[in-house]
């Protein structure tokens, strides 16, 4: 019978009893809001490098051909570039403008 009672303690242990919580610690929600920010720095960087992603609609072609013949037609989603702007590029521009309309470069200085 000693296995029984391992096998008892065994699936307690791992399914939990109900008797334990979990706890995290400020060290371990440090930890995630550090590897997400990383995360989405590293996203926007590459956003900057690669502005451009494959068009989802025509898969980067450009072009769909017709379903009866050779005839091909361009992509009416990307007019034919195959080329879509990310959606980190979006926020870099986004911030971008947010930050030029802030300053006024045509205002004189009272001295």
């Amino acid at each position: 019978m000693p296995t029984t009672t391992a096998t008892t303690l065994l699936t307690a242990a791992t399914h939990g009893s109900g008797l334990t919580a979990t706890v995290h610690t400020l060290a371990q929600a440090a930890t995630v809001a550090l590897i997400v920010t990383v995360s989405i720095a590293f996203y926007l960087l590459t956003c900057l490098v690669w502005p451009f992603g494959k068009c989802r609609r025509c898969k980067g072609a450009g072009k769909f051909k017709s379903p009866l013949g050779n005839a091909y037609r361009h992509c009416g989603k990307c007019d034919g570039s195959g080329l879509r702007v990310r959606i980190g590029r979006h926020v870099i521009n986004h911030i971008r403008a947010t930050r030029g309309a802030g300053t006024n470069t045509t205002s004189k200085s009272s001295k």
